[in-house]
């Protein structure tokens, strides 16, 4: 296990780990709790992205308990193994394999953009594992099929900028955070290495996951009811967060959720863009750090 520590002093107790899953390897990012605390946390990125996305909240969450960031089969470096389902629920599988493998009974679940429509149709279908639930620009349709049409195109190859090295996407890049100039030139080598595949093998695997992963989200856009049937039924704690000048996700989408959900915490944030963990790590915190004292006494 290797301390990110080294790369950056703020990231220390963050451990890069490989656990063997149904015969393939799984890149880990992990960090113990603080001071005993013991409710387990598992952080989902989104399409074309990678653990490290997390890395700038993974201390800052350890006060809750233990904390794991993945990489679904086929992004960063987990591989996608022959026969592996890269579809939505390929990776709802995955993501409840590796909590099985961690032996968390229950957990909290934090997703990004695809991650939070992966944890959305988790936590409706699977109430007794999901503890509560945090989704950062949820990859959530319009409720109407016809709203998909026009921007397909836009929103779905918008969607891979953490697919492509992050020091030739400014761009791109500008679409995660408000002020591209601004990013750590550790936090930019980190999500440059993970996108950038280490052989030819890990190159295939990324563009297999890409194309299978955005057919299968276009799939659920384009005929939505699937999706707003499992917004009924979460019965998790749920704490959404997105951001007016997201590109990706549109901020109407969101406030259309927390009226249909307003038992669900919320906020769209003016100025933010399609990953407030990423662009805003303080913002994020503080917001889950006020939405957990709320809703304590609900999953006590």
């Amino acid at each position: 296990m290797n301390d990110w520590g080294r790369l950056d002093p703020t990231w220390r107790g963050i451990r890069e780990d490989m656990i063997e899953l149904e015969g393939r390897p799984v890149r880990l990012l992990r960090a113990d709790g603080e001071g005993g605390a013991a409710s387990p946390q598992l952080l989902v990125h989104g399409l074309g992205g990678a653990a490290s996305n997390w890395v700038d909240v993974i201390a800052g969450l350890r006060r809750y308990g233990p904390v794991v960031a993945l990489d679904l089969p086929g992004f960063g470096h987990t591989p996608a193994a022959s026969g592996t389902s890269l579809t939505v629920d390929g990776h709802l599988d995955f993501v409840l394999a590796v909590a099985d493998h961690l032996g968390w009974d229950s957990f909290a679940l934090h997703g990004n953009s695809m991650g939070g429509l992966i944890g959305t149709l988790l936590a409706a279908d699977h109430p007794e594992r999901v503890e509560r639930l945090v989704l950062v620009s949820p990859a959530l349709p319009p409720t109407c099929p016809v709203g998909f049409l026009p921007v397909p195109m836009a929103t779905m190859t918008g969607m891979l900028p953490m697919a492509l090295p992050a020091r030739r996407t400014h761009q791109l890049m500008r679409l995660i955070f408000t002020d591209p100039t601004s990013i750590r030139p550790a936090l930019l080598d980190v999500m440059a290495t993970d996108s950038l595949p280490r052989d030819e093998q890990e190159a295939v695997d990324h563009r297999r996951a890409l194309l299978e992963s955005t057919r299968s989200i276009a799939g659920l856009w384009i005929d939505p009811r699937r999706v707003y049937r499992a917004v009924d039924r979460v019965a998790a704690p749920t704490l959404v967060l997105g951001g007016t000048a997201d590109a990706l996700v549109p901020a109407r989408v969101l406030r259309k959720v927390l009226r249909r959900r307003a038992d669900w915490s919320g906020a769209v944030l003016d100025d933010h863009r399609h990953a407030l963990m990423l662009d805003d790590p303080r913002e994020y915190l503080a917001r889950v750090a006020e939405w957990r004292a709320t809703t304590d006494a609900a999953v006590a």
